[in-house]
């Protein structure tokens, strides 16, 4: 069922230029599709995905910001390490995970609340596109 609705997505939000497809599954590597990663090129969207989320949220679309850099760990300060330090050593991380990427529900959707949702994001990459 996760397999069909990112599927599903995939394909709904395959013409959108500023959201970029998460990697397809390949006869060695097979994604568990347990969350759809949504990304969006900020540059083409004309917001960056902290926006994007703002949105979603609004329309009732639940993302999920689920993976993160290890350095953002609250237990890696515990132990001393400087998380700004690092953060500042990894730019393209931070520009990814402010920037451009979060999460999409997979869990048991039904067909319109799976539709919703792939018309919800297409209207919000397209709001920010116009500036709205």
């Amino acid at each position: 069922t996760r397999r069909r609705h990112a599927a599903y997505l995939t394909a709904a939000f395959a013409k959108e230029k500023g959201i970029l497809p998460p990697p397809a599954d390949t006869a060695r590597t097979r994604s568990s599709h347990h969350l759809y990663p949504l990304r969006i090129d900020p540059e083409v969207v004309g917001a960056d995905i902290q926006a994007v989320r703002r949105k979603l949220k609004e329309k009732g679309v639940t993302e999920i910001p689920h993976f993160g850099p290890m350095y953002r760990f609250q237990i890696l300060a515990e132990y001393g390490y400087d998380s700004a330090a690092i953060a500042a050593s990894c730019p393209q991380t931070e520009a990814v995970f402010d920037r451009g990427f979060t999460h999409l529900p997979l869990y048991p959707l039904t067909r319109a609340q799976l539709a919703y949702m792939a018309r919800a994001v297409l209207e919000t990459v397209r709001e920010l596109k116009r500036g709205v």
